[in-house]
């Protein structure tokens, strides 16, 4: 574990002139935060962009979809190999060190991405972009828990929690713009000068922590987890699409479980536990969780389901989308700064307790969400649910770190940043599982009302019967049309209705993180209690 009160080091005297100087003259909390949030953006961005890109993928590599597919793979298996390690890597090296480490990996990984000439050498790539990107937000975190006190910290996570929201929303819209008119490969070139901005901020800004001497590795952790978190997300991302009890998926479900079981079993004998499980002894880390875990189901539906709704029925393309989407996001970068501030005076439990119940009410109303539904009813929408959102996630999430002692913060950002992955894995395949279901119970419902005797349907077959006609289709060809006409529309309203439906049913989810946070009894730190740290 690392020490009690971590000393940083100081920086390099260095000459303060232009932008660097400006740079040198914030509050090193600042200028820590910088650092954390351009290297968390650039890896949260690339998460969703790349996804836009996989079909030019598979056109210019000549390759499957199921070969193409692996570049998404690839980069889930390399987060959840490294992401755990990150506490011992960040007590081990020092923040600073692995900071420019991951940056290096991560910038690297992109270029080589863009300059690769097959879909093998790709995947190869996007494994070392994914071992930089993984450590980047747990690290981020680490850093910035580190060097501010606990009576400023939700203001800065207000801060630290933007880019965690905004690149979800940014990525598809630039990733569709890019591919469309510029090139593919220059969503993962794109990364290079950012990275090279986060290296330079990185290496002037940063001071190193304190080095924990005597650690020892936990490889029997590393590899159990590696195995059981990487099964299991493997499980959750084809569980929608094979079927929940497929043999393949049950087959990963069954490692998994058994890997994990394993896991926490060493784990909780190991005298250096590679994530330590006893941090759910503390009650408001266990809380936090729980809450997190639901808003993370709940939030993720919505935010999956409606790109969906939008490109999948209305026809919109991934930047179109992207401009209705941003909507949501807007209201938060505002709302969230203020409501961090807003925590650190009156406790996080009153403002969560807020937030909820406005979350799920702005969620049921998408349930009303149709063909007909204009976009500035859906961005008056996504606006009141950002501001909503923008009072539960990161004041739930600083809760449960607050209260974990500042030896053991690599390992409690670790470890939530691997419970954010499995997570959002889970609720994605929830989701997605509950909208082929209930698209197929209102298909089969609304196919039986579709009788000789349903005036709508008569209407629809006279119609289409007579325009075949005045084509010059015969009589059998014109009915066959007017009936793929009406199997059309069911199909149509059964997917709207179900789209609906998830709706509903992720702001009922959200409604149960109510229970575990009313026991959130956080308070406020007192002004002068932090860590020991060199602030300037």
């Amino acid at each position: 574990m690392a020490a009690a009160n971590p000393l940083i080091s100081a920086a390099p005297a260095l000459p303060r002139l232009g932008i660097r100087g400006l740079l040198h003259g914030l509050d090193y909390q600042w200028q820590v935060l910088i650092c954390a949030v351009v290297g968390t953006f650039m890896v949260m961005l690339d998460q969703t962009v790349v996804n836009i890109a996989l079909p030019k993928i598979t056109t210019v590599f000549g390759v499957g979809v199921h070969e193409t597919q692996l570049v998404v793979t690839s980069y889930m298996l390399a987060l959840a190999v490294i992401m755990p390690a990150t506490g011992y890597l960040s007590d081990t090296f020092g923040t600073k060190r692995l900071y420019l480490i991951t940056m290096v990996l991560f910038t690297g990984g992109s270029l080589l991405c863009g300059l690769a000439w097959n879909n093998t050498s790709l995947v190869a790539f996007r494994v070392i972009q994914g071992l930089g990107g993984g450590m980047m937000s747990p690290l981020g975190m680490t850093m910035l828990f580190q060097v501010v006190p606990p009576q400023r910290r939700n203001t800065i996570m207000g801060f630290f929690g933007l880019p965690l929201m905004l690149a979800p929303v940014l990525g598809p819209t630039l990733g569709g713009y890019l591919v469309e008119y510029i090139d593919w490969r220059v969503i993962f070139t794109l990364n290079v000068p950012v990275g090279l901005i986060g290296l330079f901020l990185g290496f002037t800004l940063l001071r190193e922590s304190a080095h924990v001497p005597g650690l020892k590795f936990d490889l029997r952790g590393f590899v159990l987890s590696a195995v059981g978190f990487s099964a299991m997300l493997l499980g959750l991302s084809d569980a929608a699409t094979d079927g929940w009890t497929s043999a393949t998926v049950l087959t990963r479900f069954a490692i998994g479980t058994v890997a994990l079981a394993a896991w926490v079993w060493v784990e909780l004998t190991d005298e250096h536990p590679l994530l330590d499980l006893r941090l759910f002894r503390i009650p408001i880390f266990t809380l936090s969780a729980l809450v997190s875990f639901v808003l993370t189901v709940g939030m993720f539906g919505g935010m999956l389901v409606l790109p969906l709704f939008l490109q999948n029925l209305r026809g919109l393309g991934a930047a179109e989308s992207g401009l209705i989407l941003i909507s949501q996001v807007l209201p938060m970068t505002v709302a969230m700064p203020l409501v961090g501030r807003l925590v650190d005076k009156v406790g996080a439990r009153v403002v969560i307790l807020t937030g909820l119940p406005l979350l799920a009410l702005t969620t049921w109303q998408f349930g009303q969400l149709d063909l007909t539904t204009s976009d500035t009813t859906i961005r008056l929408w996504l606006a009141a649910r950002g501001c909503a959102m923008g009072l539960v996630m990161m004041p739930s999430m600083t809760a449960g770190l607050n209260a974990v002692p500042l030896p053991q913060m690599s390992r409690a950002s670790a470890m939530s940043n691997v419970m954010r992955q499995v997570f959002g894995a889970f609720g994605t395949a929830l989701v997605v599982t509950i909208l082929q279901l209930r698209q197929t119970f209102h298909t089969a419902m609304l196919s039986q009302t579709m009788t000789p005797q349903n005036a709508t349907l008569q209407q629809l077959m006279s119609t289409a019967q007579q325009w075949g006609v005045s084509q010059g289709m015969s009589a059998v060809q014109s009915q066959a049309l007017g009936v793929m006409i009406a199997a059309k529309q069911v199909a149509l309203s059964a997917a709207v209705m179900g789209f609906d439906d998830v709706f509903r049913v992720t702001a009922a989810i959200t409604l149960l993180a109510i229970l575990p946070a009313l026991f959130m009894k956080t308070r406020r730190a007192p002004a002068g209690r932090g860590p020991t740290i060199l602030a300037d």
